[in-house]
């Protein structure tokens, strides 16, 4: 039995405990353990925070919000967390690192090859935040710019530049007050336990390390990649930030965003060797599902520039389609609440509305071109169209993607309309006229004719020309027959035509590469239409030129987006149907109908082989109605009111500019006004929808 004095010198065991096993009335070994972290907290994932004995009104937080403190190796001091050394991004080097060579982190820190990589918790923090796997993140220390730059080094505006500082810290969405709250105010977001961090076990980072997501190009492949990000993808998918890139060397950038840019420049570029695009697909697809990225709004950006990989044509099923990234991208929009207005005077709403649209544009470009049920119902979402604002005040790069968003959605709400029983005999007048508004509005930097006697064409705008493919493509599934067996929609041939003639610029100029996979679902529309016309002696020979466009620029295609191979597969196996059946006459019936020729009023025959052909054979005693000529007039007008007086009696010009916002705030935002809440069920129809392939089943004609 152990005597008194043995008693009296045994040392006392330390009352200590953190806060949580304090709140659960648990036993907790804090002072046991070296790693700070009680055995209860580890096992459970919270954060393990001392607690100071002294007396406190007792709170329902189950953690007070304090800094977590990392105990060093070296001496009995406290680092504050981040500042212990992290896993390095660099360039890369020749080939894999020898055996037996070290790893280097910043700091000094250097781990043997030979060992296996500490767990997060030895490191003191998680893999990379915002950018650069480097804390602090030298972005949050952005310095304020002058201006927004473009990808055509335009000049800087001269307004406020709000600024963007990515963050840990972007509070979730919650909608459910909405029909849960009462009379009692309610913050649904106070309360709650501090978030758990996330932490990588060895294991994550052993296979960080083995896919080598640290190495990235050398500096003269770098720079070049994102040259043709910013040049050849950013003004369709504007999503990144100047300031994230600029003036930072690669290891102080986000590598998640870095290999997304990286990817999207390569596939609008000529093939490196030893940089192939899957490689860059692969780093960052590993680290967006390791979590590596903390921002959700960069996460975001950095996953919608993976539809750019799309390695698998819509025929087969994968998991690494546009598709399927649009959809994990959707959830995560949702999650941030990008799809709620941002409040007045946010510093990142420009961002956030430019996010959102760009998801909405790849939702109805999919739609369009696999012809499936979209992601996004724009009636659940309240976000302003897109303005000049967006842009800080550019108006070039804001008037582009306006305009891309207004055709986009307006091609989807009609693929999406053929996806319903009798869904377009409802909603085709309203598609028409938002269609004619688009057109109408376009700004005359984007029109492709002069407005003069002849329409001849304006100096090559390869932008504008992809435009007017959408543009085109939506004549050319708007105007189809009813009926199959009824003569082929003069305005979709001559609209058709019009794709043939921009495509055959595109090839002329070797501008194809720069094109996404969209453009062979547009391919495959015109040269469904272009078929019609075999049957007839006087336009086939035209039509087989118009064909032999769209079937090298699939081929072409196809070298890069496995999607054309498909296309020119199906177009080529109808062309050998059509071949076989009897001719139907020497020229169609020019069945247009004058508010159809309201559509190619602003165009003339420089790019439409099919032009004089049928403009021969209309009706020149077609006249426009009142309300058209009327609505013509004030659109033309509100676009070009320097070249073109109105002729009408307006009251003021107030009434004119009141008439103009209302034009864009529909242009915008009216595809949410025929989307119905529930599509109805339907069969397979295989990956391009319905409206191209069923009528070939049924009948011939377009």
């Amino acid at each position: 039995m152990p005597s008194s004095k043995d008693k009296e010198q045994r040392p006392r065991r330390t009352v200590k405990a953190c806060v949580i096993c304090h709140k659960k009335k648990v036993r907790c070994d804090i002072d046991n353990v070296e790693s700070g972290i009680c055995t209860p907290c580890a096992r459970d994932g919270y954060d393990c925070i001392p607690r100071e004995r002294k007396r406190k009104r007792f709170t329902f937080s189950p953690s007070p919000p304090a800094q977590r403190r990392v105990k060093t190796n070296n001496d009995d001091g406290y680092l504050p967390e981040g500042s212990q050394a992290t896993f390095s991004a660099g360039p890369s080097t020749n080939g894999d690192l020898p055996e037996g060579s070290n790893c280097v982190f910043p700091g000094g820190l250097t781990i043997p090859r030979d060992q296996s990589l500490k767990s997060e918790a030895e490191l003191g923090r998680r893999l990379s935040s915002t950018a650069s796997l480097h804390e602090p993140s030298p972005i949050l220390e952005r310095r304020p710019e002058p201006g927004y730059p473009t990808p055509h080094h335009s000049n800087p505006s001269n307004m406020t530049d709000p600024t963007y500082t990515p963050s840990t810290n972007v509070a979730s969405y919650l909608g459910r007050l909405e029909y849960l709250r009462n009379d009692v105010p309610v913050n649904d977001d106070a309360g709650l336990p501090n978030k758990v961090p996330h932490r990588l076990s060895e294991t994550d980072l052993e296979i960080l390390r083995v896919q080598r997501v640290s190495e990235l190009p050398p500096r003269p492949v770098r720079e070049s990649l994102m040259d043709a990000f910013w040049t050849r993808c950013y003004q369709w998918t504007p999503v990144v930030e100047r300031s994230w890139i600029d003036d930072r060397s690669p290891d102080q950038v986000s590598l998640l965003l870095q290999h997304a840019m990286f990817l999207a420049g390569s596939r609008v570029s000529t093939p490196i060797a030893n940089y192939p695009p899957e490689d860059f697909y692969k780093r960052a697809r590993v680290l967006f599902w390791m979590g590596a990225e903390e921002d959700p709004i960069i996460t975001i950006s950095a996953a919608l520039l993976l539809h750019w990989w799309n390695p698998e044509g819509p025929e087969q099923i994968s998991l690494d389609t546009s598709s399927f990234w649009l959809r994990i991208c959707t959830g995560l929009a949702y999650q941030v609440g990008l799809h709620r207005e941002p409040p007045a005077g946010k510093p990142d709403a420009g961002l956030r509305k430019r996010i959102w649209w760009s998801l909405v544009v790849r939702d109805c470009l999919i739609n369009a071109g696999h012809g499936r049920p979209r992601a996004i119902d724009l009636k659940l979402a309240d976000v302003s169209p897109i303005s000049v604002l967006d842009f800080e005040g550019l108006a070039v790069p804001a008037n582009l993607f306006s305009s891309y968003v207004g055709i986009s959605c307006i091609l989807g709400d009609l693929t999406q309309s053929y996806l319903r029983k009798h869904g377009l005999q409802e909603h085709k007048k309203s598609l028409e006229d938002r269609l004619f508004r688009w057109f109408k509005t376009l700004p005359d930097s984007l029109q492709l004719c002069r407005p003069i006697e002849g329409r001849p064409l304006k100096p090559y705008s390869f932008e504008a020309r992809q435009l007017h493919v959408q543009y085109f493509t939506v004549l050319v599934i708007l105007n189809r027959p009813t009926d199959p067996k009824l003569a082929p929609s003069t305005a979709s041939l001559l609209a058709s035509s019009f794709i043939a003639g921009i495509f055959e610029d595109f090839m002329a100029r070797d501008e194809l590469r720069f094109l996404g996979p969209i453009f062979t679902f547009y391919c495959l529309t015109a040269g469904m239409a272009q078929l019609s016309c075999y049957r007839y002696h006087e336009i086939v020979d035209i039509a087989e030129e118009n064909l032999a466009i769209m079937g090298r620029a699939l081929e072409e295609l196809s070298r890069r987006w496995p999607t054309a191979v498909g296309s020119l597969k199906h177009l080529m196996d109808v062309r050998e149907k059509v071949l076989q059946r009897p001719p139907l006459g020497h020229f169609p019936d020019c069945n247009i109908p004058t508010t159809a020729l309201q559509f190619f009023s602003d165009f003339g025959p420089d790019l439409c082989r099919l032009w004089h052909p049928i403009h021969q054979r209309i009706p020149q005693t077609s006249t426009f109605a009142t309300r058209d000529l009327e609505t013509a007039g004030i659109l033309q007008g509100l676009r070009t009111p320097a070249t073109h007086a109105l002729e009408l009696d307006m009251d003021s010009n107030a009434a004119a500019a009141q008439q103009h916002q209302m034009i864009c705030n529909q242009v915008a935002a009216g595809g949410a006004t025929i989307e119905p809440t529930l599509l109805q069920p339907q069969e397979w129809f295989g990956p391009y929808g319905n409206w191209l392939m069923v009528d070939w089943d049924q009948g011939f004609g377009w």
